[in-house]
């Protein structure tokens, strides 16, 4: 990556700036205009890694392997015969490299080869040479024929500390990692490591705004992913996959699929069916909440943010993985860019009941045997909540006024291991529904909300029997001829 020469211009207005400041600075460090033996004067300068701060550029920040701690100081030595010597001191250096270091003196850039601000080829009477790391501090003295004066008061250039995992470039700043103007301060920049977070909702259909596609299944859709594009210090990314709210022992499939011209792909699909590995193409483990995995792409920061087009699923790990039906995808939105909440799809299902005439079991001794009118009759609506519940409503038709109707669902059970034989658990179970409906002369309803048990699982698995007791006989869960009402629940 070069600088733009808008970017390069404007180093040339900062070495104008610093060359005013140093002078001032340097004058704090005249004790003795004749330069006596015990008054020569010397000043230090201290150059921050490069994260781009100097032109205020992310980027012209250093992008390569090498570690970012890396710090450089000048020291500047006034000497005998008033020349001055210079003094580069690295800090954090690698072991068994050596770092190139570059004075450059300032120059026109419609003057140069290139248009640095900058003569390319380095200054080497004031310090051009290389620096042995040693997995510490190390540093190297050159002493100059330029007058002390003249080096810290007048002199315009640069600082460069290249990186000595790279091939060297007097151009590309990127693999600077110390840049500087000369004899100035060079203060720590933030981070230039940037980072993108997307947030995707359930897959509700509205990444191409139809309904048709919208997840149709079994699984909780409270389901939401987040996306993480890191960069790294050598300007690829890192990819990270969060979800949120995972079913515990399942293992997502994660994918990225490159946009694709449907005239081409062999379903007419508007991607590549087969996922893109190097950007993200895996599982992850669900736990029963929050979950991550991440991939180191060989895709540069820029280019996955800005240029990259692709889709980004996640599969239903409660079904067989399919790369053509979108309603199995339980998230499917765009890569790189956040998927708002679509109106809900939530399931739900109705199921009506005929007052007890002995039906359920194909019994007429089983039948309701009581004063209660015979035109009882119940609905159960069976709702879907956002995180996979289930809402369960029943409503109770002609009721008599001022009667509390006690309504249970009791689980299924071997009726040789209850006490009397029966085939359910005399206990209702209160998750399901337990609890009491007002009678009000007509119409009345009650609802409860599971805590344990899925939606899922109770229209499909869940076996019980669903009983509407007669509020003008004493309770009991044995004679079946005091039931208004006997069915299964939720069938």
């Amino acid at each position: 990556m070069t600088t733009s020469t808008n970017q390069l211009k404007k180093i040339t207005l900062l070495i104008l700036t610093a060359a005013a400041l140093s002078i001032c600075t340097a004058c704090s460090d005249d004790n003795d205009p004749l330069g006596g033996m015990d008054d020569l004067r010397s000043v230090s300068y201290s150059y921050a890694f490069n994260e781009g701060q100097l032109l205020d550029n992310v980027d012209t920040a250093y992008r390569g392997e090498h570690d970012r701690n890396v710090s450089a100081e000048i020291s500047i030595a006034e000497m005998d015969n008033g020349n001055a010597s210079v003094t580069v001191t690295l800090m954090n250096t690698r072991s068994g490299v050596t770092y190139p270091v570059h004075a450059h003196d300032a120059a026109d850039p419609s003057a140069t080869p290139n248009g640095t601000p900058y003569n390319e080829t380095p200054n080497g009477d004031i310090f051009a040479g290389g620096i042995s790391g040693n997995g510490s501090t190390a540093s190297s003295t050159n002493e100059t024929s330029m007058s002390y004066d003249m080096l810290v008061n007048e002199y315009e250039g640069f600082l460069v500390v290249h990186d000595p995992t790279q091939d060297i470039s007097t151009t590309d700043l990127t693999t600077y990692l110390v840049l500087g103007v000369f004899a100035q301060n060079l203060q720590a920049g933030e981070s230039s490591l940037r980072t993108k977070t997307v947030a995707y909702n359930f897959n509700e259909g509205q990444v191409l705004n139809n309904p048709d596609i919208a997840y149709m299944g079994d699984h909780p859709r409270n389901l939401m992913a987040i996306l993480t594009i890191e960069e790294r210090g050598t300007g690829m990314a890192n990819v990270t996959v969060t979800l949120e709210n995972t079913l515990e022992g399942f293992n997502y499939p994660v994918h990225a699929h490159n946009a694709a011209d449907p005239a081409t792909t062999p379903n007419g699909t508007p991607y590549n069916e087969t996922p893109n590995g190097d950007v993200f193409a895996g599982a992850i483990a669900g736990n029963g909440g929050s979950a991550n995995s991440t991939n180191e792409t060989g895709i540069s920061y820029t280019e996955l943010v800005n240029d990259y087009e692709a889709f980004f699923v996640v599969h239903d790990p409660t079904q067989d993985i399919s790369t053509t039906d979108l309603t199995t995808y339980l998230v499917l939105g765009i890569f790189g860019e956040d998927l708002d909440a679509g109106e809900p799809n939530l399931a739900s299902m109705t199921f009506e009941y005929s007052f007890n005439e002995g039906q359920l079991l194909d019994d007429e001794s089983t039948a309701y045997a009581g004063e209660h009118p015979r035109n009882l009759m119940a609905t159960m609506l069976v709702e879907e909540l956002i995180d996979g519940r289930a809402k369960i409503t029943v409503t109770l038709s002609n009721t008599l006024d001022g009667k509390t109707y006690p309504v249970h669902s009791h689980d299924a059970a071997v009726p040789e291991e209850t006490p009397n034989g029966t085939p359910y658990n005399e206990t209702p179970n209160g998750d399901v529904f337990a609890g009491g409906i007002e009678g009000n002369g007509g119409m009345a309803s009650a609802s409860n909300e599971t805590e344990e048990i899925m939606y899922r699982d109770l229209i499909n698995n869940y076996e019980g029997f669903f009983v509407v007791h007669d509020p003008t006989q004493e309770l009991s869960t044995t004679d079946l001829t005091s039931y208004l009402i006997l069915g299964l629940t939720a069938r």
